[in-house]
């Protein structure tokens, strides 16, 4: 019960308690109590119980996400053959700022934002010409985009089947 005292007796002197608690803080022979209950009735501010106004609409409006939800960053690796381990090329893109180490970050920034991360955009376009000769290669994508985790993988039929699919996003 002392901290509870030198709890309230500090809070009751920075707030600056009244002259009746003074005077009764142990004069009735209860050991205090009643003098407790007083400071403590002397510094509880009226309306406690009630809620906090709600902010203002131009404050309650404002996006108010925090920052780690808008990262958008990428590992992306190259891999010769059907597995994924370990990557012949690696690369890190930013798009939150735009920046990082793949060569032509604006555009694969611009690739992944028009397909919404989804992995069955990478498709291969039948009308241009690719061998079919088979040297797979394996592309992966993993990272953070806005405050989510995600992680595809594919493997191409060779690299050009990739560039035709991925176009500027795997080309490292």
């Amino acid at each position: 019960m002392k901290p509870l005292l030198v709890l309230l007796t500090g809070t009751a002197l920075a707030a600056g308690f009244s002259a009746p608690a003074r005077a009764q803080a142990g004069a009735s022979g209860d050991g205090g109590t009643a003098a407790r209950a007083e400071l403590l009735a002397s510094v509880t501010p009226t309306g406690a119980d009630t809620l906090p106004a709600p902010p203002p609409p131009e404050i309650a409006l404002r996006d108010v996400r925090p920052p780690s939800s808008r990262v958008r960053a990428v590992i992306l690796t190259v891999a010769d053959g059907e597995q994924a381990e370990p990557p012949t090329r690696s690369v890190f893109l930013n798009c939150a700022p735009v920046g990082g180490s793949h060569p032509s970050p604006e555009k694969a920034c611009t690739w992944l934002n028009s397909t919404n991360l989804d992995p069955g955009a990478l498709r291969v376009n039948e009308a241009e010409p690719c061998t079919m000769i088979y040297a797979p290669v394996t592309v992966t994508a993993s990272g953070i985009w806005d405050g989510k985790y995600f992680q595809f993988r594919r493997t191409f039929g060779n690299d050009c089947e990739k560039r035709s699919a991925a176009g500027a996003l795997f080309d490292f």
